[in-house]
């Protein structure tokens, strides 16, 4: 169990004694290791638990007198726990983070979340509907009266999915019109629904290609829709903190013969804005210095490099990590945020 945010005003102390003492004798000064850290995953067995477990493993050799804990977690409850000082370093989404920060979806507009800082960015994402490469669906219109899932009210994909209806003049009721069904399913039942037919389109924010997707077309090619940018340009105006256009290329699934317009964001590693800058410094210095190692849990990691590990957080780097970036001269973005 992790204790909460007094524990590191009780370390920061700790370090100020240690500093003192330093001074005093003129001897070198070395930050003590946390007793726990605490890292918010994903669902067992899921990318972002997965690349959690990697990360602690990279950790316990880094920061050898601390007991690291993996558990799972999600971009939106990564947010909560870490805000509340339940957890110690989270995965989560650019976009969730500015949701969050503004007071929306996992926040609210009495508590928002902006007690958290980014470490480093780890792969992207984008909003993708999925249908069968054979489908008559080719527009977001084209929903109306199919079978539909776009996750379950509340998370961050659902949210997307009624954010996209509603630049396109629609509501779930037009997805429902004559015997379509909006289906509220998890990411499995999802996944299944697509691969066995009962589900004529899939919409998530993920990462692509996303590897169970990959296996869905074991049994069936996917292909990916693609979104009018003039839609996108409006999207992005109402509801598009953290996000960014981007285009998927053709041949990313199996039945994709033509790139595909959508929105993305950023998926990376934070901190409490709590957590000392001697400890976000370390661990930042951690990853980096085990890049190499790090790449080989995920093949989404081989996405970080020096052009991409500080940038498109959507929140305030934290300084520890921010020294270690300005010291490798690695550019980093720092948003403007109110």
């Amino acid at each position: 169990m992790v204790n909460d945010t007094k524990r590191w005003v009780f370390l920061a102390a700790i370090g100020a004694l240690a500093l003192s003492s330093a001074v005093i004798n003129s001897g070198p000064v070395q930050a003590q290791d946390p007793e726990f850290i605490t890292i918010g995953g994903g669902p067992s067995g899921g990318t972002f638990n997965v690349v959690a477990t990697g990360l602690g493993d990279i950790l316990r050799k880094s920061f050898s007198e601390s007991l690291i804990d993996v558990q799972p977690g999600g971009s939106g409850p990564n947010l909560l726990r870490v805000s509340s000082g339940q957890a110690d370093l989270g995965i989560t989404s650019a976009s969730n983070a500015s949701d969050a920060w503004h007071g929306k979806d996992p926040a609210t507009p009495e508590k928002p979340i902006r007690n958290v800082r980014g470490l480093m960015t780890f792969f992207p994402s984008a909003i993708q509907i999925w249908v069968a490469a054979d489908s008559d669906i080719h527009t977001i219109q084209d929903l109306k009266g199919k079978q539909v899932s776009a996750g379950q009210p509340g998370q961050t994909s659902w949210n997307a999915f009624i954010n996209l209806l509603q630049i396109h003049d629609m509501t779930p009721d037009d997805i429902e019109a004559d015997g379509g069904t909006l289906h509220k399913l998890s990411w499995k039942e999802s996944q299944n629904g697509l691969r066995n037919g009962q589900l004529d389109a899939v919409m998530w924010v993920a990462l692509y290609p996303h590897t169970t997707v990959l296996q869905t077309e074991v049994a069936r090619p996917i292909r990916v829709l693609s979104f009018d940018g003039a839609k996108l340009d409006a999207y992005l105006a109402a509801h598009g903190g953290g996000f960014e256009k981007v285009t998927l290329p053709a041949g990313l699934y199996k039945g994709q013969t033509e790139p595909a317009l959508s929105v993305g964001t950023k998926t990376y590693l934070f901190a409490s804005e709590k957590m000392p800058d001697e400890v976000a410094y370390k661990v930042t210095a951690s990853i980096w210095s085990n890049l190499d190692k790090f790449k080989k849990v995920h093949s989404l990691l081989n996405y970080i490099d020096e052009e991409t590990s500080g940038r498109g957080m959507a929140v305030p780097l934290h300084p520890g990590a921010l020294k270690f970036y300005q010291e490798k001269k690695i550019p980093v973005d720092q948003p403007t945020l109110n």
